[in-house]
């Protein structure tokens, strides 16, 4: 697993755990996702998409200062960051809902 990952060793013993860890944490982001995309509002999962982009931009760097291979760095973390904040971006820069004109004006012509 720790070659997937891109790091050289994975830790054994006690350090085992880091793997518990791992994936705790990714099952946890794909419920927090899921979650915001069910209650159907494309903006927050937008802002929640980019906020998720931080987390393989920091495996990115685990792997580059743990001696991990740069091409699983940038290939596997560094191409799932983009994605992630592409997709963040493309949900953010949808159309806005406008308000309605009598809203934009007030309410306060009756036509009297």
């Amino acid at each position: 697993m720790a070659p997937d990952f891109g790091l050289p060793t994975w830790p054994h013993g006690e350090g085992a755990g880091f793997l518990a860890v791992k994936g705790v944490r990714d099952v946890v982001s794909g419920l927090v996702i899921v979650s915001v995309a069910l209650a159907g509002n494309r903006r927050v999962l937008g802002w929640v998409m980019l906020a998720m982009a931080l987390t393989p931009v920091g495996d990115m760097f685990i792997v580059l200062f743990s001696d991990g291979t740069p091409a699983t760095a940038f290939g596997v973390h560094g191409a799932t960051a983009l994605a992630v904040t592409v997709a963040g971006g493309l949900l953010l820069s949808g159309s806005r809902p406008q308000p309605s004109v009598g809203a934009s004006r007030g309410s306060s012509r009756t036509g009297a």
